[in-house]
């Protein structure tokens, strides 16, 4: 896989292909996950990494993090000549609980990245709840006037 990582405004190419890359640059390390977190080893430093849907901490310094122009990375079969392309399911959920005040997609409708799916209404407010990604929309999970909790999935979404 490659894509682009962007901490605090910095951009970096990264690509995970069996071994990983930064910047072209290799890099050796490994990342392990408890119920606290995750400790993630480069080189022989360690790091406490938190990561949220509001965000992410390193050693309690917290950091604005992106991920872009993903490329996911293809199996074997699919890097045939003449196969079709990986079909890669994306769940949507939102960022904080709610209620569901509109649904702007149905099931076959294809939507750009970015493009509003729900809107979302949580602490007085309306949050518009837009896709990751481009792709089609594969199912619709909730109703308007739905309660929805953080951890619920509202749409799928299915890329190409």
């Amino acid at each position: 896989m490659r894509f682009r990582l962007v901490v605090n405004g910095e951009a970096h190419e990264v690509e995970a292909d069996g071994r990983v890359t930064v910047d072209g640059r290799p890099v050796s390390g490994e990342a392990v996950q408890d119920a606290r977190g995750t400790t993630v080893r480069i080189g022989r430093r360690r790091y406490r990494l938190l990561i949220t849907r509001w965000g992410s901490m390193v050693e309690g310094t917290p950091y604005r993090v992106e991920i872009r122009d993903f490329e996911a990375g293809r199996t074997s079969e699919s890097d045939a000549a003449g196969s079709a392309p990986a079909r890669t399911r994306v769940e949507v959920r939102p960022p904080m609980p709610g209620r569901i005040v509109r649904i702007a997609v149905k099931p076959g409708d294809r939507v750009a990245r970015h493009a509003p799916l729900a809107v979302l209404e949580a602490m007085k407010m309306q949050n518009e709840i837009p896709a990751p990604v481009a792709g089609r929309v594969r199912e619709v999970r909730v109703k308007v006037g739905q309660g929805v909790l953080a951890s619920d999935v509202l749409v799928v979404l299915e890329t190409a």
